[in-house]
């Protein structure tokens, strides 16, 4: 079990999250949904370390995984060298590739890759990592409607097989079903 207990961060003196607190099960696939400019991201990259609290605590996570929206296509790395990039086990590698029916296109420079192609590369980097929490913004923002059922699938498995996941979308009637909860950020 994860506690997330009375957090607060924020960005230059603006707090976007206050005395926020949740509880995640080793199986939970929680979608988080909210305005942009609700804290979707900021919650994500404080759990992941990348922003300090000014309060609060995070207990129960070893290895907390962010996987971003946004990440360069850079020319010169095939998709396997990319996914091995964060982590030094081929095995896991393979995994994840397989996971996300990479397979084919592992020997692709990346900088061919169409937008959700390479998107199912970036989380496929999550996957490898073997993440305590696995934090995932906007894992489907690129992709068509097929791919995108495949990715939530894969994502929903993970949880079902213990590594619980908090992914973030703004599609909210393709993300629930996957969902085993759904945490708004909505100010309203």
């Amino acid at each position: 079990m994860i506690e997330i207990s009375g957090i607060c961060v924020g960005y230059k003196g603006r707090e976007v999250l206050h005395d926020f607190s949740l509880s995640i099960g080793e199986r939970d696939c929680i979608l988080l949904k909210g305005l942009n400019g609700s804290g979707k991201t900021t919650l994500m990259k404080a759990l992941a370390g990348l922003l300090p609290l000014s309060g609060g605590s995070i207990s129960g996570a070893e290895r907390i995984v962010m996987v971003p929206t946004r990440i360069p296509k850079v020319k010169g790395f095939t998709l396997r060298q990319f996914v091995a990039t964060s982590c030094s086990d081929p095995k896991a590698v393979e995994k994840a590739l397989e996971m996300l029916g990479l397979e084919d296109l592992a020997e692709r420079d990346i900088s061919t890759l169409s937008d959700g192609q390479f998107q199912k590369g970036c989380i496929a980097t999550g996957l490898s990592r073997r993440a305590g929490l696995l934090l995932l913004d906007e894992p489907t923002a690129f992709l068509d409607y097929k791919t995108r059922e495949g990715v939530l699938a894969v994502i929903r498995g993970i949880a079902d097989a213990g590594t619980p996941v908090i992914f973030s979308s703004h599609d909210i009637a393709a993300a629930l079903p996957y969902a085993t909860r759904v945490l708004s950020l909505d100010m309203d």
